[in-house]
């Protein structure tokens, strides 16, 4: 994991953290330029995603765009 994406993650996760009695976090679970060539590639699987998490959503961070969802 690069160090742009665990700063995107501390910055979701102790908010979440703090204002929860859950253990729900946000995890990259899909990503790369071979996965997601462009953000609407990442967003067309957000509602599979949303299937089987909690919550999704798309991160761009420098070019690599990754699928992140809430457990």
């Amino acid at each position: 994991m690069t160090y742009g994406l665990t700063v995107v993650a501390a910055a979701v996760v102790i908010p979440l953290a703090a204002g929860s009695a859950s253990a729900a976090s946000w995890h990259d679970i899909a990503g790369g330029p071979e996965m997601y060539p462009d953000m609407a590639a990442c967003q067309a699987d957000i509602p599979t995603a949303k299937q089987h998490y909690q919550d999704a959503t798309c991160v761009d961070n420098k070019g690599r765009i990754s699928l992140w969802a809430l457990y």
